[in-house]
């Protein structure tokens, strides 16, 4: 069926006639052609192409963002020429570095296209990496660039494509928080480097990027628990979460956690890559004994981490890993936003103070 706006003169005049979920649950706020999460059967689609196909089309997060930002297949960039150094703060933390280095690097520069917008957003891991400084040489590979320069040390050929294939896999998905403040910063008219940070500062929230942390200390408290499932119930039943479990779209595997389990076999990583198996398995057993009545399974951040970890990124690098391969989606949304013309302006229900 055709979706048709509905006539301002239909809607509730009164705050207090408006019901609205607690986080926005189930509400249509955007229409979006860029990606569609489909929580039930478990398939996630960019721009109308199953995950799985996206990986094999797009080996790399460089050759993704054209597509994924201007929906062009063909379209190709031009090279960006980065602008003079800029003193960013050396001590901040790493996302508030990159939030900094996106400002300051788009200030100035024209980006009143999508492609013009690409060139810009596949510059800024190397970019980062530069700023970071621990590596030498300047590789041309945003993903080699950044490995250099997050670990100290030259990446293996397998272990840029593991990063690009986790980057491909972060790069969008759908009307997450993060990309909703960067649509809100757009419909405000604010520039693409300033909307881009605002959806960086939502990543930082330990609810939405930090995760991966929370599963490595999960894992490694658990490694000498002979019983796990007792192990993982009892963590139940003081109340914690089992970390890399349940999402709130998903009612099945996450597809980009299916795909990072492969990715984690092509590093080595046997020893970690058995322990988070045997983890899988016992916490999917603790939980349909939990919670019977809904379904839960891995997600994304399970074993996102464990590939992180084995690509040598400290935990605190992790959500600014994360917050890289989302800068291509935030950026095709951002124009998507634009192009409404609309500003994001919703309405609070009003209640007395008791």
């Amino acid at each position: 069926m055709k979706e048709t706006e509905v006539p301002q003169s239909a809607l509730p005049t009164n705050p207090a006639r408006i019901t609205v979920p607690p986080g926005l649950d189930n509400v249509i706020v955007a229409t979006t052609h860029i990606s569609d999460v489909d929580g039930a059967s478990g398939r996630l689609t960019y721009r109308g192409v199953a995950i799985s196909d996206v990986v094999e089309r797009y080996p790399t997060w460089t050759a993704l963002v054209p597509w994924l930002v201007t929906g062009l297949p063909d379209a190709e960039p031009a090279a960006w020429t980065d602008g003079p150094p800029r003193q960013i703060l050396g001590t901040a933390d790493p996302m508030a570095r990159l939030a900094m280095l996106v400002w300051a690097a788009g200030d100035g520069a024209v980006l009143d296209t999508p492609l013009e917008s690409a060139a810009f957003v596949q510059s800024l891991p190397a970019q980062y990496a530069r700023l970071v400084g621990r590596g030498a040489g300047k590789p041309e590979d945003p993903a080699r660039a950044f490995l250099l320069a997050m670990t100290g040390h030259a990446p293996t050929p397998a272990e840029v494509s593991a990063l690009n294939a986790y980057w491909v896999l972060a790069a969008e998905h759908s009307l997450n928080a993060s990309t909703f403040a960067v649509r809100v910063a757009a419909s405000t008219g604010a520039r693409l480097p300033e909307a881009l940070a605002a959806g960086i500062a939502t990543l930082s929230g330990p609810l939405h990027g930090g995760a991966p942390t929370g599963v490595l200390s999960q894992l490694a408290a658990l490694e000498q628990e002979a019983d796990l499932e007792g192990a993982l119930w009892r963590l139940l039943e003081r109340g914690e979460r089992l970390m890399g479990f349940g999402h709130r779209v998903y009612r099945t595997e996450d597809p980009r956690a299916a795909r990072l389990r492969g990715v984690l076999h092509t590093l080595g990583g046997a020893g970690g890559a058995e322990h988070a198996s045997r983890v899988e398995q016992a916490a999917l057993a603790v939980l349909a004994r939990w919670k019977p009545e809904r379904p839960l399974a891995v997600n994304v951040e399970f074993y996102a981490a464990l590939v992180l970890s084995a690509l040598g990124l400290a935990a605190p690098d992790c959500p600014v890993t994360f917050a890289c391969a989302r800068l291509a989606g935030w950026t095709a949304h951002y124009w998507e936003q634009r192009a409404t013309g609309r500003l994001i302006r919703p309405l609070a229900r009003y209640t007395p103070s008791p």
